[in-house]
């Protein structure tokens, strides 16, 4: 199956080049400065190689990219492009400012405080908030076409079957892949059913809003605006600004490098998902296998 319009159609050759350039240079800029290996967060005291989290995002594109079917839904036409770029402006505002707030805040010393309110306040600012402005900025003269019940819902079953290779090798190279990480201990962990509380919100609070958010709420108005390539450029490298406040390596380049090369590059393959297939399960299966099947393997 083919495209009917070309892939770079539309597309904003500016946000294009500029976005690939920062997602080469991130990870050319840690192995030029021996920071080949991470820790995947800043209170972690275990690391994970660059090559770890590169290769099951590439892998998982290339395979995208290569198996059919090829034909992505297509996004719905909207002729009030005031309103589109008014949401996409709103979206991509909350999606800077709000890290942004937390770091500041961390930088104080107060990263206690960043913790607690890390996720309790997410529901809020990532769907509460998103849902109010999206409703005053909606187009006037016509429903709005972007509304997630209107195009999340996959109406085919090649879009439930076709995503299934590449999250399955995801999963497998992030988690039991010859570069992947050592699966955690029991001591690595609290009590089990505190364990289970936190893994159970941390499904909801990050595989799920996180991708709703990020795939379905941003990326696909950046995408409408800027073609698809430069729309998942985008909503990725603010998927991986979204971890400046509790990703830190020390200095803030080599954190802005990091959170570029390894939450970033997860965010191309999870916007690829939801591009060529418009099935949000997809990228939330795949944020779920990096986040929680770890602990399930315990």
């Amino acid at each position: 199956m083919r495209e009917k319009t070309g892939a770079l159609a539309g597309t904003d050759w500016r946000i294009l080049l500029g976005g690939l350039a920062a997602f080469v240079v991130a990870p050319v800029l840690l192995v030029a400065t021996g920071h080949d290996a991470i820790k995947p967060s800043a209170d972690s005291d275990k690391e994970l190689s660059l090559a770890g989290a590169l290769l099951p995002a590439l892998a998982g594109i290339l395979l995208i990219r290569g198996l059919p079917p090829h034909t992505p839904r297509p996004l719905p036409h909207t002729a009030d492009r005031r309103a589109l770029r008014g949401q996409a402006t709103a979206l991509a505002l909350i999606a800077f400012l709000w890290p942004l707030a937390l770091f500041l805040v961390s930088a104080t010393g107060r990263q206690a405080l960043v913790r607690d309110i890390w996720a309790l306040a997410k529901p809020l600012v990532f769907l509460v908030l998103p849902l109010v402005l999206l409703r005053i900025l909606r187009p006037r003269a016509e429903p709005d076409p972007f509304r997630l019940r209107h195009i999340w819902w996959p109406r085919q079953a090649w879009q439930w079957l076709a995503p299934v290779p590449a999250v399955v090798v995801f999963g497998w190279l992030y988690v039991l892949g010859p570069l992947a990480p050592p699966l955690p201990t029991t001591d690595d962990y609290p009590d089990p059913v505190y364990l289970a509380v936190t893994a159970t919100l941390t499904f909801f609070t990050a595989n799920v809003l996180e991708e709703v958010f990020f795939r379905g709420l941003l990326q696909t108005r950046l995408e409408a605006l800027f073609g698809r390539w430069p729309g998942i450029l985008l909503s990725s490298l603010l998927f991986a600004w979204l971890h400046l406040p509790t990703h830190g390596q020390g200095s803030l380049p080599l954190t802005l490098g990091a959170i570029v090369a390894f939450q970033g590059f997860f965010g191309l393959f999870a916007g690829y998902l939801w591009s060529r297939y418009r099935n949000l399960v997809a990228p939330i299966a795949a944020h779920t296998a990096m986040n929680t099947l770890p602990l399930l393997l315990m």
